[in-house]
């Protein structure tokens, strides 16, 4: 179902409702039609939480056109079976990671269960609570399939998804012997870790309904294993609670020694908040142990939002998720073949954007062009400090050209490199910053993914150290994924260019995505469920976005990211 409709059509409709004598001017007595029409041209219907939705007028005005402006849900003011599924439905919307409210569900169950014709219950009319349900039910499959925002609003640089045609999706309703459930599966994402994700929210949500134990008190310093600590029966009791901690020995919290199981367990959790996994109760540890788990249910609800606007079809394909800091791989059938760690962008300043494109090639023992700005902050000051720190990295000046040049003193070289009149170049080999392969995908951003010569970095938990571009752990086995197709380009082979001395471009002959994503929660494949810090801030915009309420901008709009520098 596209947005696919004329909208010439569209617009000569609703010129024809608001030409209608009948439609002006709010009447309790008018006919049924009337009300519709009078409704529909208004674009707003103040019984709404959103009272605005001329953004859907042009669909609703061609559902009830299409029906001779009768109602959709109602017959002799009764609701109709369809109605009540429909509210049914809606009643559901938290399992979703919506809010019922949005969609109007207290109103509309209040008239599901009086049961009665009346206009009562805070509608103008029959025409009224009509009207509402028609746009709540096309608002709710909107939501559903793409997302409440348009992803660009939200740091997400991604194609376009095809948008719902919420006008088709009620007509094929109303026509159809299938249950509205049925149908809205057909919308939502396919993947596998949207509908883990839906599980997830549903277990954390009955988690958060129930009352918390007591929070732990905060040791006075970081507490290690074998550690007396006071409050170990609060936070035994939050461990198991968080499914942390399975059993305890009897006996082990009136000890009061942390060790054995509760220290495993905290190892467990610190696995699963992306910390370091020493076993210490340490603040970061002890910070996220004691997030209320209100939290823990939005950030799952902001992930549904972002897998919502993802294309379908995006296999095989690298996927990146920056606050995790850990790429995978996925096949063609949409089964995970490879993960490893990753370095992005500095949290402060050289952020690693949130985009979409196409691999288009591997670069073996790649030289690396070093950005104006690395130059002239960091090469140049270290340089004219260091007289042989050109030397020892590899550097070499080029012209305009890209051609090396000489120079007639260190003092003269510095100089124009500082105004940019030359550039800076590292030569291929294990010491250049990109390692010995690169991956490159061209973008306006300039970010590729690389290797690294400096693979400590990769034992870090929080792994933000990169001026934009993506550091890969395991460059070999990426290589030889991404060329598992192509010939001979076994890992052999790739080890042993690594090991020589030419720089090769190797094309991608199948086309593999690769999508740079943001997202706090993780359900793995077990159903374990991860979550890590906002480390962009983008989950509090993406909280704000969607506070604002309906109707949301779907419209494109532009992005201001700066290009990476490395």
């Amino acid at each position: 179902m596209k947005y696919g409709t004329n909208p010439a059509f569209h617009l000569g409709l609703l010129f024809i409702i608001q030409a209608d004598p009948r439609a002006s001017g709010p009447n309790r007595d008018l006919g049924k039609s009337d009300q519709l029409r009078q409704i529909v041209t208004s674009g707003r219907l103040n019984e709404m939480r959103w009272p605005d939705f001329r953004d859907l007028q042009l669909s609703v005005a061609q559902v009830y056109e299409q029906n001779g402006f009768k109602p959709l849900w109602l017959v002799d003011g009764q609701l109709t079976s369809k109605g009540r599924s429909a509210i049914e439905i809606l009643s559901q919307s938290p399992e979703k990671g919506l809010n019922p409210e949005d969609y109007d569900v207290p109103r509309l169950r209040e008239r599901l269960l009086d049961g009665s014709n009346s206009d009562s219950l805070g509608y103008r009319n029959s025409g009224a609570l009509d009207v509402s349900l028609t746009i709540d039910l096309m608002r709710y499959a909107s939501a559903l399939h793409q997302g409440r925002i348009h992803p660009c609003q939200a740091h997400f640089a991604i194609r376009a998804k095809d948008l719902l045609d919420p006008g088709a999706f009620v007509r094929e309703y109303l026509s159809s012997d299938q249950n509205l459930a049925q149908h809205l599966a057909k919308i939502e994402p396919p993947f596998r870790g949207y509908s883990s994700t839906l599980a997830a929210l549903v277990r954390y949500q009955q988690l958060a309904s129930q009352p918390e134990p007591p929070m732990p008190k905060r040791p006075p310093h970081p507490l290690k294993r074998g550690d007396r600590y006071s409050d170990l029966p609060a936070l035994t009791s939050r461990l198991r609670m968080l499914r942390d901690l399975k059993t305890v020995a009897p006996g082990t919290t009136a000890a009061q020694i942390y060790d054995g199981p509760v220290f495993e367990a905290v190892k467990r959790f610190q696995w699963r908040h992306g910390l370091a996994e020493t076993g210490t109760l340490d603040f970061a540890t002890y910070q996220a142990l004691t997030t209320p788990v209100a939290s823990r249910v939005e950030q799952l609800k902001l992930t549904l939002e972002r897998w919502r606007w993802l294309p379908s079809t995006i296999t095989p394909a690298i996927v990146v998720n920056l606050p995790e800091f850990e790429l995978r791989a996925f096949d063609e059938d949409k089964q995970m073949a490879l993960r490893m760690r990753v370095i992005v962008g500095k949290a402060y300043r050289h952020r690693t954007p949130v985009f979409e494109d196409q691999l288009n090639s591997v670069i073996v023992r790649p030289p690396w062009n070093v950005p104006l700005s690395i130059q002239k902050s960091e090469i140049v000051p270290q340089a004219r400090k260091d007289p042989a720190y050109l030397r020892e990295h590899d550097l070499i000046a080029i012209d305009q050209k890209g051609q090396a040049v000489a120079w007639v003193s260190e003092q003269d070289l510095l100089n124009r490199l500082e105004s940019g009149n030359l550039r800076l170049r590292q030569l291929p080999g294990p010491s250049n910053s990109l390692g010995l392969l690169k991956f490159d995908f061209p973008n306006e951003y300039s970010v590729y993914l690389h290797g690294t010569p400096a693979n400590e970095l990769f034992s870090k938990a929080r792994r933000d150290f990169s001026h934009g571009c993506i550091r890969v752990e395991d460059p070999i086995s990426l290589a030889e994924w991404v060329l598992r197709r192509q010939g001979d380009w076994n890992r052999e082979r790739i080890v042993e260019a690594c090991a020589g001395i030419r720089t090769l471009r190797i094309p991608v002959s199948s086309p593999i995505s690769v999508l740079v994503l943001y997202g706090t929660a993780v359900v793995e494949n077990d159903g374990e469920v991860r979550f890590f810090n906002d480390i962009y801030g983008y989950d509090a915009e993406l909280r704000k976005a969607l506070s604002r309420g309906y109707p949301y901008a779907l419209s494109s709009c532009g992005t201001n990211w700066s290009s990476a520098q490395e």
